[in-house]
């Protein structure tokens, strides 16, 4: 029986992408998971050292990747090697926790009791679950299987105070282990009201979850975790140039909307901005392993509320009651059998299914100033997606083919029984979307030191409705966008393994590509021309006694094409306007981003140990929005510069002394612009601390 246990043990702390794993027959009875492709990993102790708490952060380590606010957390928008999504609902990267999809307005979350981080680059998303069209972000938390754990750990700084609860126990011997979580987070706050000194821009999120781990059988297993969510934030704080670069507000008078169309520098664009958030996540899986495959059963539930109002010019009378809600509920059931075969062949099938419903809107808030659009809407999308997929693996010698085909079936309805603006009338519509998306990789490995891999793939972001009905135009479904990719990449290790090098050459092709067109805020979503993104990532990693380092670099070009559909003309509330998107670059790509880190181990006796870290980012200059090429639409070219001094002693304890944005950088994370008039949101500035831990 320990056999199996241990076995379960493996897959579950083994990352979790495992269209690309190989099942591997260890003997007559236990097959073994063996990742074929490696990944770029972020370990629970870089996340500790770097003070990653978010993941609008994972940007501190890879390179050209952005979780960021569009407006506010609900909704999160995702650039990864040049390419990103018009619509926050459908994103060019999954995000999943132990295995589950996150909800499309949960993407942005923070990070409570994780193992490690894992990017996966490339077409894995076609054999997992949501099919994600450039990777997948897979965030795997702590378990108590291998041994007990319990961890308190706190944060003091500048910025914000931060505390963590963890537990992971074996309840009974070799058949039961449960865990429990808890992290709260408030951030102060950097921008201070001119009258009352007090913080504007402050937030308090927390999140707690409970996990149940039951050997039922020698061949079955059972995981089933829940967890929730709270925030209530007044972060996506938008200000103007001026503001932005000063952190400082001259006085307390609200602009108006002709003010702000008008370029007005000097007045607070929105001093109560807010959202405030509550998040459901409960899954249950099973596992069932026969002689010579696994069996797993998934079934996730996902339920999040939101109330929030961020923009210029609407002003509410409650925070309880007013603003715009987004409400999500998803359900997703899932199956996946592995088998490995006596003649050198694997394979992978698996049946998915999601139900999704996205209800958005505005109740009785005011708008006093002509905004075009009513305080008084609604928009409910249902959507059924239905996916068939299937992996076959074969080795030959140093050789190892996989093949692989995902069909994908999409239905989706909208109703508006009263639009955001006057000049629609109520409306219904549907819209049926399916696609077939091949996949072929094959990978060399002479010795133990070199691997070699090649993939051919396409994969397809579906069509839908836009979620903001602002005129007939979005009334009308935009249709699928293709995405070809080619990767080539090795890996090789040196100097008995300290030193690593990954490479990646890509490229990529979308077709009928999705984009936001029109002018300044009469825009809406339809089927545009090309657009294509090639470049190259590259990760180094070397550890020796004394000096642990990293290097994350991506250098990538991405452009729409010249002509044809990427230009063109759209009338939207009377108001008609030209595109041209021709030989732009789309929006946070920049042409170089490189990450930094390191580790100097000062002392290392007797369970004291003293290390120095630094990390590093910088990121050549980008455009902060796909049309606008204004000069102060282009964010330059900046560094970002953390370090800690970190002491572990008495075995279980930990004291580091930190600074993050040493060099107090001003960067903007993003941007609303009608006109002349602009409204950014802004990085972190300087923030000085002391963290605590006990670990067991």
């Amino acid at each position: 029986m320990r056999k199996y246990i241990l076995f379960f043990i493996s897959n579950i702390l083994s990352a979790q992408i495992l269209e690309l794993d190989t099942i591997k027959k260890q003997d007559n009875f236990e097959p073994k998971v063996q990742l074929q492709k490696e990944k770029n990993t972020l370990s629970q102790n870089r996340l500790n050292k770097y003070g990653i708490s978010s993941t609008t952060q994972l940007n501190k380590y890879f390179s050209n990747l952005r979780i960021y606010a569009q407006g506010s957390d609900t909704f999160p928008m995702v650039s990864f090697r040049g390419i990103s999504s018009p619509d926050y609902y459908s994103s060019v990267l999954g995000v999943y926790v132990d295995g589950i999809p996150q909800s499309p307005n949960f993407l942005i979350q923070t990070l409570p009791d994780v193992e490690n981080i894992v990017l996966v680059s490339g077409a894995e998303g076609l054999f997992y679950g949501e099919n994600a069209p450039l990777g997948l972000i897979d965030i795997q938390t702590k378990n108590p299987l291998s041994k007990n754990y319990a961890g308190v750990n706190t944060a003091f700084s500048l910025l914000r105070e931060d505390i963590g609860l963890q537990i992971g126990w074996q309840l009974l011997q070799d058949r039961l282990w449960g865990k429990a979580n808890f992290r709260f987070i408030r951030d102060n706050g950097f921008i201070k009201d001119p009258k009352t000194n007090k913080m504007l821009n402050y937030a308090n999120s927390w999140n707690a979850g409970v996990s149940l781990y039951y050997q039922i059988l020698d061949n079955l297993f059972l995981s089933s975790h829940y967890s929730f969510y709270h925030t209530f934030s007044r972060k996506d704080f938008f200000l103007t140039q001026r503001q932005m670069q000063t952190l400082s507000l001259e006085n307390d008078d609200k602009i108006t909307w002709e003010e702000f169309v008008l370029g007005e520098q000097n007045k607070i664009l929105n001093k109560t901005p807010y959202l405030n958030l509550f998040a459901h996540n409960a899954s249950v899986k099973l596992e069932y392993l026969f002689s010579n495959s696994i069996l797993n059963i998934i079934s996730a539930f996902s339920k999040n509320n939101t109330l929030a109002n961020s923009y210029p010019g609407i002003y509410v009378q409650s925070e309880k009651n007013d603003g715009y809600y987004y409400n999500t509920t998803q359900f997703i059931q899932e199956l996946r059998l592995h088998t490995s075969y006596n003649n050198n062949l694997e394979s992978l099938f698996g049946i998915y299914y999601k139900f999704f419903i996205l209800d958005n809107g505005m109740v009785s808030v005011p708008t006093d100033i002509p905004l075009g659009y009513s305080g008084n809407w609604d928009a409910k999308e249902k959507i059924n997606t239905f996916a068939f997929y299937g992996n076959t693996s074969f080795y030959w010698g140093n050789f190892t083919l996989h093949t692989g085909l995902r069909y994908q079936f999409f239905h989706t309805s909208i109703t508006s029984l009263n639009p955001p603006v006057i000049d629609i009338i109520p409306y219904d519509n549907s819209a049926i979307f399916h696609a077939i998306n091949p996949r072929i990789a094959l990978y060399y490995q002479p010795s133990k030191n070199l691997k070699i891999f090649m993939e051919l793939s396409n994969s397809t972001k579906p069509g839908g409705f836009a979620k903001f009905p602002f005129a007939d135009t979005d009334t009308i479904p935009y249709g699928n966008e293709q995405i070809y990719n080619v990767d080539l990449g090795n890996v090789i290790s040196l100097l008995d393994s300290k030193l690593q090098l990954k490479s990646s050459l890509y490229a990529n092709l979308r077709t009928n590509t999705q984009s936001y067109v029109g002018v300044g805020y009469y825009k809406s979503i339809k089927n545009i021309g090309n657009a294509y993104a090639s470049g190259l990532d590259l990760q180094v990693d070397y550890r020796h006694r004394f000096f642990v380092g990293f290097i994350n670099l991506n250098f990538g070009v991405s452009k729409f094409m010249k002509g044809g559909k990427n230009q063109g003309e759209i009338t939207i509330l009377d108001n008609r306007g030209f595109y041209d998107l021709s030989d732009l670059v789309p929006k946070f790509s920049p042409l170089f981003s490189l990450n930094l880190g390191s580790d100097f181990n000062l002392l290392d006796k007797n369970f004291h140990k003293l290390t120095f870290s630094t990390l590093l980012n910088y990121t050549s200059s980008y455009y902060i929005d796909d049309f606008n090429r204004e000069e102060d639409m282009r964010q330059k070219g900046y560094v970002l510069l953390d370090c800690s001094l970190n002491y572990h002693f008495a075995k279980y304890y930990s004291l580091s002394i930190f600074a993050q944005n040493i060099l107090n950088t001003r960067y903007a994370t993003s941007v609303i612009w009608d006109s002349r008039g602009k409204a950014f949101t802004v990085g972190d500035p300087l923030n000085i601390g002391i963290r605590l831990g006990f670990n067991f």
